[in-house]
């Protein structure tokens, strides 16, 4: 027996090599929507809405702080950061939809 395995000859492996690339390009051009891609577009757009929300609190808790009225601030900035978060959810998700339309 011998040692070791006779290399595979040249036109063997140009061949291999052709069709390893070829593979690869024929998935890189697949772009399948799975639960992992749709569980990073979910965090987005919680993301998108949850940090106007938090900024409009926060203001709100401010101008309560330094000017007392009979106006709640927070409720109503809280309300008016998720209506913009709101609004740029949907913009990302149309953007995240025409763009896997053009593909």
């Amino acid at each position: 027996m011998d040692k070791y395995p006779v290399p595979p000859k040249k036109e063997d492996f140009r061949e291999e090599a052709i069709k390893k690339e070829a593979r690869k390009l024929k998935a890189r051009g697949k772009k399948e929507i799975n639960a992992w891609w749709g569980f990073s577009l979910f965090g987005l757009v919680g993301w998108s809405v949850i940090v106007p929300a938090l900024i409009g609190v926060f203001i709100g808790g401010v101008i309560e702080h330094h000017y007392t009225g009979s106006h709640g601030w927070t409720l109503a900035l809280l309300l008016s950061g998720i209506c913009i978060g709101s609004i740029l959810a949907l913009l990302l998700l149309a953007k995240e939809m025409f763009k896997n339309e053009d593909d």
